[in-house]
């Protein structure tokens, strides 16, 4: 269990780097931005988003722990229950505008452009200034518990990558000597099979 809190943490430090920077953070997203790699997102200052790009945490389904559990901090307990808990990872960039996840949802194949104008606006401030509020902005979420929170969610996280059950033991088989997407198709015959109402 040591191995892997030792390697979440790794990952749990990649991803707060993003927060940590002193220098504003803008995520660029297109095609899928799922599991840590949303986490990477929701962790940056600014989140620009193609249309058509999907977003999710499917953790849940495959036996993980989420490594970074900023999203309550960003949309609310409520919306980040729902998206944690089903293991969502089909969520549009109009439906993540709308929960706060994301900033602006921008024309297919435009985000790194948009990403780009909106750096240059925010570095034609006042630098100190600018650094100085995002400091600030961080600070307060971190003084109402973030970081200690945080902190309990990658415990959790360790807890469920050490944890196997039958499930996830089948899963990570398939996954090794199949690859990504037989895993998943099993996935989710799997879970069709146990939400089907009996005959």
């Amino acid at each position: 269990i040591e191995f892997l809190r030792r390697e979440l943490t790794k990952d749990f430090d990649v991803i707060m780097r993003f927060w940590d920077f002193p220098k504003p953070t803008i995520s660029a997203v297109h095609t899928y931005c799922l599991g840590s790699g949303m986490e990477m997102a929701v962790a940056c200052d600014i989140t620009i988003a193609d249309e058509g790009c999907r977003f999710g945490a499917p953790e849940v389904k495959f036996g993980s722990g989420i490594v970074a559990l900023i999203l309550p901090w960003v949309i609310g307990l409520k919306q980040a229950k729902e998206l944690l808990l089903t293991g969502d990872d089909r969520v549009t960039p109009e439906r993540a505008l709308a929960l706060g996840l994301i900033n602006r949802v921008v024309p297919a194949g435009s985000c790194l452009d948009e990403a780009l104008a909106m750096a240059r606006a925010i570095a034609a401030n006042d630098r100190v200034v600018v650094m100085a509020t995002k400091q600030a902005i961080n600070r307060g979420a971190e003084i109402m518990g973030m970081r200690q929170g945080l902190l309990q969610g990658l415990e959790v996280g360790v807890f469920a990558e050490a944890s196997e059950t039958p499930e996830s033991r089948e899963f990570n088989e398939i996954l090794e000597k199949e690859g990504a997407k037989a895993a998943l198709v099993w996935q989710e015959a799997r879970l069709a099979r146990e939400t089907a109402e009996p005959e």
